[in-house]
Order: structure tokens, then C-alpha cells, then sequence
């Protein structure tokens, strides 16, 4: 992770001409900036290969920026995989403050941070739409944790809710890289119990139980952890052996 040059790459597309929006395919602000981060130059970026068009190619292979839904990329994967290296970037938005605008004035009216925290296992929940090829060899999944600010035009009599107009990162404070299943295991609570339900697992990682499902199975595809009996009629698991 470099903090300077995701700063560089956050000034770089702010300066842009936004006429045809960010991006020359028009994408969300977060997503050109992590594309600007791990792309570089205009010349690698938006490449036709294995017939998909290829966010950035690089002498270390494809990156993807998916900021959502991974289960998406599946057909490229499958395309792009046999025939080089992939890093997937998904964003981590770990804090969010909401900037509301007046829809008249277009000032400022109010800034705050937003209560809800995103964390490193709403990622590894989202590898469960990718599960097959986790373990492969040519995959990297990287997931940059970012502060972001979301501008919103705020809520009228007529309209209850607020319109959103784009989220702009404003830093990287670290980046979780998963190459093989070590790199998910390290990332378990140390206080997890010998065995433990998957509400167990929720409350310790702090996360809902349907986000803490998703986790499980991705933890139980990639072999880390096993099913090892019943607490009443929740499954009870432990991490493998060896």
C-alpha cells in the first residue's frame, strides 16, 4: 500500500475534465481512482483480451475493479484465468461520511460520519460469488480499505429520500491481499473457540448473521475450517487440522 500514490491518483482524476464523467467509460468515482492506483498509465488501461474488456493489463497481468457484486466477474474469470494472472480489487469502505447538499443552493448543509462500519469480512463474504476459482494460482484478491465521502443531495416534502450523487475516496488506510488460504485464516479473531456456531463467529468478527453465513461457507470452500457437529440445531465448526 502506498498512501502517497493513492493521494496522487485521487488528485490526478479530480483535475480531469468530467464532461463525459470520470473515466472514459463514465465509471463511479471510487472505481477510476483505484483504477488510476493500480493502473498507471492510460496505455494499460481498458484492454480487449480473451474477449472481455480488461480494466488494466499490466506486465503483472489483468486488474479488475469490482466495488461490487463479485459474483459478476465470474465469466471473465473463467475467460481470464487460464490464460494469465488476475488481481481483483474490492474497496472496503470501512468509514463513510455523508455530505448532504441543498437541493436549491447546492451548498453544504451538513457533513457527518455514517454509523455503519464495513469491514474486512463483508469482502471475504463476497468471495463466496467467486468460490470456484479460490485456491487458484493466477488469482490475487485485493482489498483496499478506504475512507469515502458520499455526496447527496438531501431529502425534499415531496421526496423522502436523499439522491446520491457519487461516493470520493479520500484515503487508503490499509490493504488486505489474499493469495492462498493462509491469508484468509490470518485473518480469523484469535479469541475464536476451539468450536464455534456461526452466531458465535458473527458476534466475535461483529458482523450480521447473513454476512457471517456467507464467510463461513468461503472459510469451509477453502478448507480452513470443518464442520465437526451440532449445537442444537446449529452446525458447530472448528478450524482444520494441518
Amino acid at each position: 500500500m502506498d498512501k502517497m500514490r493513492f493521494a496522487e491518483a485521487r488528485r490526478k482524476l479530480l483535475e480531469k475534465p468530467q464532461s463525459k464523467g470520470i473515466g472514459t467509460l463514465g465509471e463511479k468515482t471510487v472505481h477510476a481512482v483505484l483504477k488510476e492506483y493500480y493502473g498507471g498509465g492510460e496505455e494499460n488501461k481498458e484492454i480487449p483480451l480473451g474477449g472481455f474488456v480488461a480494466d488494466v493489463v499490466s506486465e503483472d497481468g489483468v486488474i479488475e475493479i469490482q466495488t461490487r457484486a463479485l459474483y459478476r466477474l465470474e465469466r471473465k474469470l473463467e475467460a481470464l484465468l487460464p490464460l494469465c494472472r488476475v488481481t481483483v480489487v474490492y474497496p472496503i469502505e470501512a468509514r463513510k461520511y455523508l455530505l448532504d447538499i441543498d437541493p436549491d443552493s447546492g451548498e453544504l448543509i451538513s457533513k457527518r460520519l455514517s454509523p455503519k462500519r464495513v469491514k474486512i469480512w463483508h469482502g471475504i463474504a463476497e468471495l463466496y460469488g467467486i468460490r470456484k476459482f479460490l485456491g487458484n494460482e493466477n488469482l490475487t484478491v485485493r482489498f483496499p480499505v478506504l475512507t469515502v465521502e458520499e455526496t447527496r443531495i438531501r431529502a425534499t416534502e415531496k421526496k423522502r429520500r436523499a439522491d446520491k450523487i457519487d461516493k470520493l475516496p479520500s484515503e487508503m488506510t490499509e490493504e488486505v491481499v489474499i493469495r492462498r488460504k493462509e491469508d484468509i485464516a490470518a485473518l480469523l479473531p484469535e479469541e475464536l473457540p476451539d468450536e464455534f456456531t456461526s452466531a458465535e463467529f458473527a458476534k466475535l468478527c461483529r458482523i450480521n448473521a447473513d454476512t457471517a453465513g456467507k464467510c463461513i461457507r468461503v472459510l469451509s470452500v477453502m478448507g480452513i475450517i470443518t464442520e465437526c457437529g451440532k449445537q442444537g440445531r446449529c452446525k458447530l465448526w472448528k478450524k482444520t487440522e494441518g
